[in-house]
């Protein structure tokens, strides 16, 4: 073959070849979107510490107070349960965003300490934390973009309404 004729007959090879050969598709991402919002997400990373952090304070609760203290401890560690899983299938991290921050509603350290001085001041505390828990919740209802989580929401909104007219039966 005379090299005249080599290079073209090389060219159409490569053509050809490019030609036969399916394009690639474009990439995909094999990760499905996320259900998950912000709200959602900072809802659950709000509540997992305050529910938390409300259980060491039930344990300080007076006899007249304890019987409902109990009950608080049982359905907020069900509800525990429920957020954490939450937490997990949204692939938010195992800890908490909101150590050491001060808020509404979140038993901090300083709290603690003072309720363990002076258990009076529980009933107070658990009005806070019952208003609080209700608000957000009623937040992530209206706001948030997970089913599950939502209805998650909406339990717990219901709970705190129900928990706060019981603490006012025991604790005026």
């Amino acid at each position: 073959m005379s090299r005249k004729l080599r290079f073209p007959a090389a060219a159409a090879l490569v053509v050809l070849a490019a030609c036969s050969t399916p394009p690639s598709p474009p990439p995909t991402s094999s990760a499905s979107p996320s259900p998950f919002n912000g709200t959602d997400t900072a809802w659950i990373q709000l509540m997992i510490p305050m529910n938390e952090q409300l259980l060491p304070a039930l344990s300080l609760a007076p006899p007249a107070l304890a019987p409902f203290a109990a009950e608080l401890k049982v359905s907020h560690e069900q509800e525990l349960v429920r957020l954490k899983r939450l937490r997990d299938r949204a692939g938010l991290p195992d800890e908490n965003v909101h150590a050491g921050h001060q808020m509404p509603g979140l038993v901090s350290e300083v709290d603690l300490a003072g309720l363990r001085l002076d258990p009076s001041g529980l009933p107070a505390k658990l009005r806070e934390h019952l208003a609080q828990g209700a608000l957000l919740a009623r937040g992530e209802q209206d706001s948030g973009a997970d089913q599950e989580t939502r209805d998650l929401a909406a339990s717990i909104a219901t709970a705190r309404a129900e928990q706060t007219s019981r603490l006012g039966a025991v604790s005026p």
